[in-house]
């Protein structure tokens, strides 16, 4: 059964229904944990579950091992349940994914089997061995894709870890969080974690009713993503700052970041700028935006980008793009120092920024 969303697994769990085999894929290593959990307390629950829960690790997977695990009888239990991690079937060999193939045709009934996909290329439009494991376990039990969560969605999830730490985290700065952080849900849930933690640390002795997240607390405590310095420094850039704009690129450069990979970033950077600023040229706004380019989960830079992009000329961010090209031509083919390439560049883009287009 391919489960369309979520709440179907939920209900699944609620109900005390299990299936024989469960396959989950998707970005969201957060809930791939989450449900992981969830369907081996259902599965084995704490009575002798150490005798009948198995974990594997599909980096390293004997799949001889794995169909001795699901066919052996559970302990004192009506089930057991065994789970691959990392499960890579597309990287198994031709007979081992024979195996596997014959283990799912004909699922053990006293086994939950828990499939558990990280690679990030998993895809069955791309992938004729990812669409045969899909199609395998449709017919063996569930199939259901973790893909990214809305930007209100995670609003909400950092909203309702505030809550029950006793905090309050206003919608503003659930957008400010997620893009200072990244929106990947286990690094958001770690930082929630801290922040609270902060929060509660730097409270009156006494203080009575939920402690309110600031800004402030935000920059104290949690950590900036490469994505988020850079998006400033393209502002430092493009807004005749060149002191501030040097000073994160040195910041990059001493967290071990490579020159390359600050160069993607900024490169990325101004063409979020580009795009609203072409969108907004032709009438179009954050709809139109979403709907013709990949901004999943990355609404906040749709609206920054069209809150940003008026400051600046057509003709200054299409040159700066051109420059960035250039650079990254050089990276690639020239034997100069990176370094230098790196600086050498945010000069030039300053330039192109205060030369009036």
């Amino acid at each position: 059964m391919k489960m369309k969303d979520e709440s179907q697994l939920n209900q699944s769990i609620k109900s005390g229904y299990l299936y024989r085999v469960y396959l989950l894929y998707g970005p969201e290593s957060y809930l791939r944990q989450l449900y992981r959990g969830k369907l081996i307390r259902l599965a084995v629950g704490d009575s002798f579950s150490e005798f009948n829960l198995h974990c594997f690790d599909g980096n390293a997977l004997d799949t001889d091992r794995l169909i001795e695990a699901c066919e052996s009888m559970p302990f004192l239990a009506e089930q057991r349940c065994v789970v691959v991690d990392a499960f890579d079937y597309e990287g198994l060999s031709a007979s081992d994914r024979s195996k596997v193939d014959a283990l799912l045709a004909d699922p053990v009934e006293s086994t939950v089997l828990v499939l558990l996909v990280d690679k990030e290329d998993f895809n069955p439009k791309k992938s004729s061995k990812a669409k045969k494991l899909i199609e395998l376990c449709d017919k063996a039990g569930a199939v259901l894709e973790l893909g990214h969560r809305s930007a209100s969605d995670v609003a909400r999830f950092l909203r309702a870890r505030a809550e029950s730490q006793g905090c309050t985290l206003s919608r503003e700065l659930c957008d400010y969080l997620t893009q200072r952080c990244q929106s990947d849900l286990l690094t958001l849930s770690n930082e929630m974690e801290k922040l609270t933690a902060w929060v509660r640390s730097q409270a009156p002795e006494g203080a009575e009713g939920p402690l309110e997240i600031t800004r402030q607390d935000i920059d104290q405590v949690t950590c900036r993503t490469v994505e988020a310095s850079v998006y400033n420094l393209a502002k430092a850039i493009l807004g005749d700052r060149f002191e501030a704009a040097m000073e994160l690129v040195q910041d990059l450069l001493y967290l071990r970041l490579e020159p390359t990979a600050i160069l993607a970033a900024l490169s990325g950077a101004y063409l979020d700028l580009y795009i609203a600023k072409a969108a907004k040229n032709a009438g179009k706004g954050e709809g139109e935006i979403k709907q013709n380019f990949s901004y999943q989960r990355r609404e906040f830079v749709i609206r920054n980008s069209l809150r940003d992009c008026s400051r600046y000329s057509t003709q200054v961010l299409r040159r700066s793009i051109q420059r960035l090209a250039q650079a990254d031509l050089q990276l690639k083919s020239s034997r100069a120092d990176d370094r230098v390439i790196l600086e050498q560049t945010v000069t030039e883009l300053y330039l192109i920024a205060n030369s009036q287009g």
